[in-house]
């Protein structure tokens, strides 16, 4: 596995995605005018890529040399979040200080991370350390990282991690309907540069309650809109309502609605089935 190489694209220009799935962030670079070697395990979401028109090799990213795969502009990498989502067992969290130290330890030279992941409650807490050690051993221009919410407070130590070897950084989270996406999102992310100062872009739309839809923020009058799933796919507002049919261990008997006229809502292991009903639910009634 550690000598799959890349040696035959444009060195200058060249951007490697880690656990890059079925492309989200290469559809995005496509837009941009890019493209990404992405790197997953998963067979169908390779097949996905592909089918989709990006690159992707199948192999563990834990596996390979990074070297191999030098030089790079670009480092994109979006490891798996099940041991720390709140969807999940949550496992993550007890790892925490095994992958803490683990990260600390690369950034010193010392790869440690088969003692580590020897100790791990879930072995797939410690993939959130491969972005690091990929940056650290390639040192691209640029790297943008993303996780969910409670991988944060590791994001914002990888960022101190990189200023000692010379990269400017920032950590925080973002909510995507926050920038016109139509879903109730929110991710960790990191990014960081050898070229200058980094900063995670300011909101272009207003948040969403789910209990006060309508209301708008004094601090968001001057954003736009947040954008509904209706305004997304150009469909009639009030077309269809979305009730996931997970009863939250009886907390919500009927489940979640959200009608079109609303963004989407984050969907997870938890999301169960969904039930799609003519008309849309009451003003408040979504979520509340």
């Amino acid at each position: 596995m550690g000598s799959v190489g890349v040696g035959h694209r444009d060195a200058g220009r060249r951007i490697v995605d880690l656990f890059a799935g079925a492309g989200g962030w290469d559809e995005g670079l496509r837009e941009l005018g890019y493209s990404a070697l992405g790197i997953d395990s998963d067979r169908w979401a390779c097949a996905t890529a592909r089918a989709a028109g990006h690159e992707r090799i199948e192999a563990d990213v834990a596996a390979l040399d990074p070297k191999a795969f030098a030089p790079i502009w670009g480092l994109i990498a979006s490891p798996p979040c099940q041991a720390y989502s709140n969807a999940g067992k949550g496992l993550g969290k007890l790892d925490k200080p095994h992958v803490f130290a683990c990260a600390h330890e690369l950034a010193a030279g010392h790869d440690s991370r088969a003692e580590h992941l020897a100790a791990c409650r879930d072995s797939r807490s410690l993939l959130t350390v491969e972005p690091l050690r990929w940056a650290l051993a390639l040192r691209p221009r640029w790297i943008a990282f993303e996780q969910v919410p409670p991988v944060l407070e590791l994001w914002s130590l990888f960022a101190g991690l990189l200023a000692a070897h010379g990269y400017e950084a920032s950590a925080g989270v973002l909510s995507a309907e926050r920038f016109g996406v139509p879903q109730t999102r929110k991710r960790a992310f990191l990014i960081a540069s050898l070229d200058g100062p980094v900063a995670l872009p300011e909101p272009t739309h207003r948040s969403y309650n789910p209990r006060r839809p309508d209301q708008v923020r004094e601090d968001e009058a001057d954003l736009f809109p947040w954008v509904s799933m209706a305004d997304g796919l150009g469909w009639g507002r009030d077309g269809v309502t979305w009730t996931n049919n997970q009863t939250g261990n009886g907390r919500r008997p009927r489940g979640l609605a959200r009608p079109m006229s609303c963004p989407a809502r984050t969907i997870d292991t938890a999301s169960g089935s969904w039930t799609v009903e003519p008309g849309s639910a009451k003003e408040g009634e979504a979520d509340a």
